[in-house]
């Protein structure tokens, strides 16, 4: 008679030494610029006290670079200080740098006054970098603090560990190695492959797993990885990471407390979670058949994180470009070109994607009402706002953002939706009797613009100003202009993108007017709508 086979309790037998390491705040800083304020993190360091965690890493230490980075990327001593004092007596404190940014000339600065607080210093490398790793986890090591090294893109190495360049190196000198799974490309097996070959040839040493959840695989490596002898495996409160996010700290500890000893205070675990629900409500992380492709093919996730934050592409089409540039999902279609209406105004106002629209449509109604000004809606947010102008108005489609359109009876209002010139993704035109399509030659800068594939990326903002040029302006005002308040990496790019463009169309249309009528903190004149409207009162008065 076959005996029956023995049928596991759980996905991990046995956790044995490894260590949970929890990096909500690190990288989640992604999607916040690492703001987090502070009821955020009082909460989330009152729940990873109770917790059984045995390492929190709160963030970056940073030299200083261009652009903007919140309080967890620029951490200070005062800050790991009073973070230090919260956690639980047997946790140990974090950080971590970029090899790219740091040196051994600048480390000792960036680190300064850590020490007090500080046990573990990790170093996030290429593969291709390890070498010049090497001398700087030796000046760490020499600042008395632990070193990990975070070893990116396991995908592209992960049956070939031993024999990386400049890994040997580093595991005589580093404390940890750690394997990253950058991409989320890889399955429970070879993780299991990677972890084990890591470890027979790190005697001594522990070996780490970082795993990314583009494939929904990073729970099962990260429990590979324990399984196959990885001292250290990293998690995020709710998966909250760059991307579609990390393998879930909840997970794990639930997963562990019901195959071994520790007790998990899951109280505490749902107050530590509660705020980063709140969060992931907002900013949207998690796997996406885009994420699922770029994982699947080995492609970098920030490439998909940037295009759909540009939020002006559907998924398909970035898969599409992606992918390779797909003749066959581009539109050459030529359409009639918008041209001079006659219009009684000059004035063009092109409308953004700013609160400060829905804060003060009255005024801006009203003003367009006593200007006859042309209305561009550059951004398919506030289209319930088209209802509330009379006159010309023109709707521009920039990216395949079609699905977004209003329904017929605003639509009636639009004179007519504005394309760019081709090629556009198969899909990204208007089909039916929605509206007149126009299509306009965008703004360009003289760098010029990239491109998604085989399209150019023509942002909405670009669209409109080609479209007050083809209608003749000699003004224009912009509404809804706000730009970002605690902009998270996205947001900056856009932001950017933004002002470049108003700087170089005022450089080569110095002639034409271009002002913003309500509050913004883009570099450019701003007369207020309120001011405006004042002044015509006055005017009507005489």
């Amino acid at each position: 008679m076959r005996s029956k086979p023995d049928v596991p309790t759980s996905l991990v037998e046995d956790w044995g030494t490894s260590a949970l390491l929890d990096c909500t705040l690190r990288d989640g800083g992604y999607y916040t610029a690492w703001d987090f304020d502070e009821s955020t993190v009082e909460a989330y360091l009152m729940a990873v006290s109770q917790l059984p965690l045995d390492i929190i890493e709160l963030g970056y230490c940073s030299p200083r670079r261009a652009g903007y980075f919140g309080e967890y990327f620029y951490l200070t001593p005062k800050r790991t200080a009073w973070a230090k004092a919260r956690l639980a007596p047997t946790q140990r404190l974090a950080v971590m740098v970029e090899e790219k940014a740091v040196n051994v000339a600048n480390i000792d600065a960036v680190l300064s006054g850590q020490a007090e607080s500080v046990e573990i210093v990790r170093i996030a490398a290429a593969p291709e970098k390890l070498e010049n790793a090497v001398d700087l986890v030796g000046a760490i090591k020499e600042l008395g603090y632990e070193v990990s090294v975070n070893v990116m893109y396991l995908s592209q190495y992960w049956d070939r560990v031993a024999t990386l360049r400049g890994l040997k190196q580093i595991r005589e000198l580093a404390d940890t190695v750690s394997l990253v799974d950058s991409y989320g490309s890889c399955t429970p097996d070879q993780v299991g492959f990677a972890v084990s070959a890591a470890v027979e040839e790190s005697p001594g040493k522990v070996v780490g797993f970082h795993g990314h959840d583009n494939l929904g695989f990073a729970v099962a490596n990260s429990l590979r990885a324990a399984q196959n002898g990885a001292g250290v495996v990293d998690g995020t409160l709710a998966g909250m990471g760059r991307g579609p996010g990390n393998a879930r700290t909840e997970i794990l500890l639930v997963q562990r407390a019901s195959s071994g000893p520790r007790a998990l205070e899951y109280v505490a675990l749902q107050r530590g979670l509660e705020p980063f629900e709140r969060l992931q409500s907002k900013y949207r992380w998690g796997t996406n058949l885009a994420y699922m492709i770029s994982g699947a093919s080995g492609l970098p996730q920030n490439r998909v994180m940037d295009w759909l934050g540009k939020n002006r592409y559907s998924v398909s089409s970035i898969l599409e470009a992606l992918h390779g540039d797909h003749i066959d999902n581009v539109d050459g279609q030529v359409f009639e070109t918008l041209s001079d209406t006659s219009s009684t105004s000059s004035e063009v106002v092109i409308v953004g994607g700013g609160p400060t629209v829905a804060e003060h449509l009255h005024a801006i109604s009203d003003y367009v009402a006593a200007t006859g000004a042309v209305v561009i809606h550059a951004n398919y947010r506030h289209l319930s706002a088209i209802a509330r102008f009379d006159g010309v108005q023109y709707l521009c489609v920039a990216g395949d953002v079609t699905a977004r359109l209003p329904g017929p009876d605003e639509m009636s209002r639009v004179r007519a939706l504005l394309v760019p010139e081709g090629p556009r993704f198969r899909g990204a035109t208007p089909t039916g009797d929605v509206a007149a399509v126009r299509q306009v030659a965008p703004f360009q800068l003289e760098v010029g613009t990239g491109s998604l594939g085989p399209v150019p990326d023509t942002g909405p903002l670009a669209l409109a100003l080609g479209a007050a040029l083809a209608l003749g302006a000699t003004s224009i005002s912009l509404v809804g202009f706000d730009g970002y308040e605690n902009a998270n990496a996205a947001q900056q790019d856009l932001s950017r993108e933004t002002q470049s463009m108003i700087d170089g169309f005022t450089a080569q249309h110095p002639d034409l007017a271009v002002t913003s009528a309500t509050r913004t903190s883009y570099a450019i004149p701003t007369v207020s709508v309120y001011g405006r409207l004042a002044e015509l009162g006055r005017l009507g008065e005489r």
